[in-house]
């Protein structure tokens, strides 16, 4: 019987490995380094602004914020939202103060992603009055939602001094 012809698989190989041209013989593609990072999206990410919520102040009045309290620190809470992912980028005002960071973990609905406290001692643009407090979300270098915004007053008053109430006292007692 002829190789050619045989059923003997060991036969039929020797000549198909020396054969380039034959329909049975498969090679592989040569590695390539993955494009996956560097493929641009097929759309871009949707506004999720209708799924964010404004920032909390636990414990304040957002509408009588006093010098003190601006001094001494004031915490903040940025809520979660359930389209927020990890690698996201929040960037976050109080006023012309900017903070930002970016997500490393997972987000529910009712978390609390982010915990701030800001101070005024410590602040470059320290702001009486009406101040505006957002945060926008960004992906892929991209502003993907902007939160409600909360807006707060912090009144410029300095607090009174015992000395200064003494004072005060005895003038208006006479």
């Amino acid at each position: 019987m002829d190789k050619e012809q045989s059923t003997d698989v060991a036969a039929r190989t020797q000549k198909e490995q020396n054969n380039p041209n034959s329909a049975i013989t498969v090679q592989e593609a040569p590695p390539h380094k993955s494009l996956y990072r560097h493929a641009s999206p097929l759309h871009l990410p949707s506004d999720i602004s209708d799924t964010l919520k404004a920032p909390v102040l636990p414990d304040i009045d957002p509408d009588s914020i006093s010098h003190e309290q601006a001094h001494a620190g004031i915490t903040i809470h940025i809520p979660g939202s359930v389209k927020m992912c990890w690698g996201d980028e929040i960037r976050f005002y109080w006023g012309k103060n900017l903070s930002s960071t970016t997500l490393f973990h997972r987000v529910g609905e009712n978390s609390v992603i982010r915990v701030l406290c800001i101070s005024y001692t410590f602040t470059p643009y320290i702001q009486y009055g009406l101040v505006d407090l957002y945060y926008e979300l960004y992906r892929d270098h991209r502003l993907i939602g902007t939160s409600p915004v909360l807006r707060v007053n912090v009144n410029y008053a300095v607090p009174v001094t015992s000395r200064q109430r003494q004072r005060k006292r005895r003038f208006t007692d006479h």
